[in-house]
């Protein structure tokens, strides 16, 4: 039986973090190893491995290699140097590089590393500079591609036979534990406070539904607004690894995204998100209660695996909450089909397709 080829997986992270971007690194690489590949995070920094393993719930071991000694946050010319300090290094001729860093995708390709850059969304500043000076002087011919989403790979302009669009995912072991709803008439929101993800407008459902309790997990120092109703319980960041057990004890859950959602930094999202917090909730086999954007459309489907209601109709939002915590057989087919959604789209099914793509560049 033939070996299989070593991946190195290149994160621009200082771990642990409490980014949904070290989620989906650390969840990809547990997949990969699951399906046997020998595979190596390589990040800015990282402290206590266990630690970290148990934060993410990895059960899959991978390595996991420092660049720098300390948590540094990198600017343009640092990551030029994390991207040599990486690339001085001996690997196999074979090796394949699965790479979020898109300095040292540009920089690999001048080596003819076998790589794809995965983009999540548009690349900014002097990288965007770099990025379209090579694609000008044809110096990015063998890198390929994974996007996020399909409005990525329209901006890009790369042959469609380059590159590979995929959502994110979920393990749906980690929602295994049994669903015993603890909190009755009560929405749940899970994620980050950041511009445009509806915070603002929870508050203002709160306030006109003063029967129905709203509870919210994220960090509370990007928890803009003082005042807040009573039916408001804020709760601070918790581990990846706690959020089955805390949305088993929900019905309900909310995803208010506005029309300009932005990011860590100056990015903006709304065009290509995939949002993480959507997949745990259908596996956690939950009541999904979403703004009406396209960006998700082709996997949440209005009142087969969830309800979309129009950005900021506050009306709309109250007469569906309302109604999401009836006992009946259109709330029980709801979550039966956001969990059957679902189970297409979990780590293990997003890398076999990410090998499979590769087939055609011999890798």
């Amino acid at each position: 039986m033939q070996e299989k080829k070593e991946i190195f997986y290149i994160a621009e992270l200082n771990l642990p973090s409490k980014s949904a971007y070290s989620i989906h690194v650390m969840k990809m690489c547990e997949a990969f190893s699951k399906l046997k590949y020998n595979v190596s995070l390589i990040v800015i920094n990282s402290k206590n491995i266990n630690q970290i393993n148990k934060i993410y719930n990895i059960n899959y071991k991978f390595n996991i290699l420092s660049i720098f000694n300390n948590f540094i946050l990198l600017n343009f010319i640092l990551r030029i140097i994390f991207s040599l300090k990486i690339l001085i290094r001996k690997f196999d001729i074979n090796a394949l590089f699965i790479s979020r860093s898109i300095i040292f995708s540009l920089m690999a390709c001048l080596l003819k590393k076998k790589i794809i850059l995965e983009l999540h969304h548009e690349i900014t500043g002097f990288s965007k500079i770099m990025y379209w000076l090579f694609k000008s002087l044809n110096l990015i011919e063998n890198l390929n591609f994974i996007f996020l989403n399909k409005n990525l790979s329209q901006i890009y302009k790369i042959r469609k036979e380059k590159y590979l669009i995929l959502d994110d995912a979920v393990n749906l072991r980690d929602f295994d534990n049994k669903k015993v709803p603890k909190y009755k008439k009560t929405c749940v929101y899970v994620g980050s406070f950041f511009q445009g993800k509806g915070i603002e407008q929870i508050l203002r459902l709160a306030k006109k539904n003063k029967k129905i309790s709203f509870h919210l997990y994220g960090e509370k120092k990007y928890f803009k607004t003082k005042d807040k109703e009573r039916n408001v319980k804020l709760f601070d960041y918790v581990n990846y690894s706690k959020i089955p057990n805390i949305l088993s004890k929900y019905e309900v859950a909310l995803m208010p995204y506005q029309n300009k959602v932005r990011g860590r930094g100056s990015i903006y999202l709304q065009k290509y998100m995939s949002p993480l917090k959507m997949f745990d909730y259908m596996a956690a086999k939950m009541i999904i209660i979403a703004s009406d954007l396209s960006v998700y459309k082709h996997i949440l489907k209005n009142n087969y695996n969830c309800r979309l209601v129009n950005v900021n109709k506050d009306k709309e939002w109250s007469k569906t909450i309302q109604s999401s915590f009836n006992n009946n057989k259109k709330n029980k087919y709801l979550k039966i089909n956001a969990y059957k959604t679902v189970k297409k789209y979990t780590w293990d099914n997003r890398c076999k397709k990410i090998m499979y793509f590769l087939k055609k560049f011999d890798f």
